[in-house]
């Protein structure tokens, strides 16, 4: 005699089912999480970028700097205001004379609580042009080290401000995570139209333009957003 047992108690299946919902729940909350930070670096990239603009209103129009839409500061030099001489690194006169009037300002705006938090990394790049040097280095590696250098120096300027130093201990424990000096050779060389040679189809290098210091201002928005796309 065959015994054919009906299991009818159906809570196990039940329990895994509210166990899935309350994950996708869960899941949820953490994606509408990450949205809103990324939405609040937007937010804090957007107002860098505005208080800078209203900061260094008459310096943009005198062309002595750039802001880009990220918050990157680009300091201009022609063949009357040289930020270095050819092919050295140690700053010159006219370059120390604008970080004086630069750095207290700029220092002042990244301080603000409500950037500070939200910045990831306050990057000082050096750029140079293509000129290969009489020494018949390799051109790339040659610029590499100058620019390094130049990054260097303009950071260890930064340092040295008054601005910098009286800074309240945990704000300047802050700035020293977050101010690096990065040399970028050639590699982002501009053209005539400030755009990079590279990603444009006009490639005649401005050797002039190209010869640059930037302040870059990184916040952690794309990572959020790059993050958010990838959950699995």
């Amino acid at each position: 005699k065959r015994i054919v047992l009906k299991i009818t108690d159906n809570s196990y299946w039940i329990s895994i089912a509210d166990l899935m919902t309350g994950l996708m729940v869960v899941f949820l909350f953490i994606a509408i999480n990450f949205v809103i930070q990324a939405f609040q670096y937007r937010y804090v990239q957007d107002e860098i970028y505005n208080t800078l603009l209203a900061e260094f209103e008459d310096e943009i129009v005198n062309n002595d700097i750039q802001i880009a839409p990220d918050g990157t500061v680009r300091f201009n030099t022609n063949d009357e205001r040289l930020l270095f001489e050819l092919g050295e690194h140690s700053l010159t006169q006219e370059m120390k004379n604008t970080l004086d009037w630069f750095i207290p300002r700029y220092i002042t705006i990244m301080s603000n609580p409500d950037y500070l938090d939200y910045i990831k990394e306050i990057r000082i790049e050096g750029h140079t042009d293509t000129v290969p040097p009489k020494s018949g280095e390799d051109s790339y590696t040659f610029n590499l080290r100058l620019s390094s250098l130049r990054a260097i120096e303009v950071l260890r300027y930064v340092r040295s401000s008054k601005a910098y130093n009286i800074l309240d201990s945990d704000t300047k424990d802050r700035f020293d995570f977050l101010l690096t000096a990065t040399g970028m050779s050639f590699s982002k060389a501009l053209n005539s139209e400030n755009e990079y040679v590279y990603e444009s189809d006009t490639k005649d290098i401005d050797l002039e333009i190209s010869r640059r210091v930037e302040f870059r201002v990184v916040t952690s928005s794309e990572g959020l957003m790059e993050e958010i796309f990838t959950m699995e």
